[in-house]
């Protein structure tokens, strides 16, 4: 019978789509973490990792603004050349909000590189 045929985009489009809001990886981001490392004062502190050196923050807030309540963005700079370290933080108001932009936006593409996206864990010292 006949076949309908659909071009490679837009169903690469809509598996990357369905990767992204997987119930699954909720479950396993839940399972994962442990919120309580990435509540600051009345928020949620995102990690962003592997920023493009000419990263602003207002990039991070039009990224993660569709996903809720944006408080504050900060992208970490080199002192000297005031370019973007490579990670930022992005503190968002409600916690369920949070975990959908970390699951939507963790391997997400911006420019050239592939975002690592997480709650903010606190930094050990080992002796």
């Amino acid at each position: 019978a006949g076949r309908i045929s659909i071009g490679k985009s837009p169903m690469l489009a809509i598996n990357k789509g369905l990767q992204r809001y997987s119930p699954l990886a909720g479950d396993l981001l839940a399972n994962s973490i442990l919120p309580g490392n990435a509540m600051t004062g009345s928020g949620w502190c995102i990690f962003v990792y592997n920023l493009a050196p000419e990263t602003e923050e207002n990039v991070l807030w039009q990224l993660f603004g569709p996903f809720g309540a944006v408080q504050s963005v900060k992208v970490i700079r080199d002192l000297q050349t005031s370019k973007c370290k490579g990670f930022g933080f992005v503190t968002m108001t409600n916690y369920d909000e949070a975990v959908v932009a970390i699951q939507s936006l963790n391997g997400y593409t911006l420019g050239n590189r592939v975002l690592q996206v997480s709650f903010k864990t606190n930094k050990t010292k080992t002796a």
